[in-house]
């Protein structure tokens, strides 16, 4: 009965476009959590606000993924002098990353942030994100660089992420971590969730030595495999994969949706 109450309350409090975004967010929080991907208070995951696409929803500076809530998620503006920007609760790096790269691409809709010590592995390897499996694969031209320049506190760092990215929806921070993004919430999620695990196998596989030890798929295959996934599309809410998340997300920690 108390959960039903708060889940009116948060459909009183927002349009149903910013509640529906709102709810898909905080159960990414909860599943990346869940799979191990976090890092105490640090990372972030972004949506834009659908009917305030100048506005994004991202977590409390001071919140743990699994402390996140539909209606604990906070909106804020592009920029921290913003009005809208809830002064000193957003990190300093969700400002620059998040609303950097939102502002910068109207075509991103959702933009996570981790470092995992997978994928911190793998931006620390010389030759980056290899094709050793069918999830690396995925991410054939479609994968930018980002060199470390210090912590993306700064509001200057903005323009190096932004122009790093360019038009992919990928990119693995050297040294740091990755940036992913998507036009939804469930597409940035897939996609985090491959590259993740891509990045857990090429740790796993560089574990026997050097690169010369690894089977390589011919360049054709790697160029077909993607293709094949590009018109597949990552799943998205409609897909089995998000439905199925959701009913696991109600069973296990159902205040999310609150």
């Amino acid at each position: 009965m108390q959960k039903s109450a708060m889940k009116t309350e948060g459909n009183a409090r927002f349009t149903a476009a910013e509640w529906r975004e709102r709810r898909h967010l905080a159960m990414a929080y909860r599943m990346i959590q869940r799979a191990g991907f976090d890092d105490l208070t640090y990372n972030h995951l972004s949506v834009r606000i659908p009917d305030r696409p100048d506005h994004f929803l991202i977590k409390r500076d001071d919140e743990l993924f699994e402390q996140v809530s539909a209606s604990s998620l906070l909106s804020s503006g592009f920029h921290a002098d913003d009005p809208a920007s809830p002064a000193g609760r957003v990190s300093p790096g969700g400002l620059v990353i998040h609303g950097g790269i939102l502002e910068a691409r109207p075509d991103v809709n959702a933009v996570f942030h981790t470092h995992s010590p997978a994928n911190m592995a793998v931006g620390a390897q010389k030759y980056g994100l290899l094709p050793l499996c069918q999830h690396a694969m995925i991410f054939h031209d479609n994968l930018s660089y980002h060199d470390f320049h210090g912590f993306e506190f700064e509001p200057r760092m903005r323009e190096l992420l932004v122009r790093d990215l360019g038009d992919k929806d990928v990119m693995i921070l050297r040294n740091h971590g990755v940036l992913v993004t998507g036009r939804t919430v469930a597409e940035a999620f897939f996609r985090h969730h491959y590259l993740e695990m891509a990045c857990r196998a090429q740790v796993a596989a560089m574990s026997i030595g050097g690169v010369d030890r690894l089977v390589w798929p011919d360049e054709k295959i790697i160029a077909h495999a993607s293709g094949q996934m590009a018109a597949r599309g990552i799943v998205d809410e409609n897909g089995r994969d998000w439905t199925a998340l959701t009913r696991l997300a109600g069973d296990v920690c159902p205040d999310y949706a609150a």
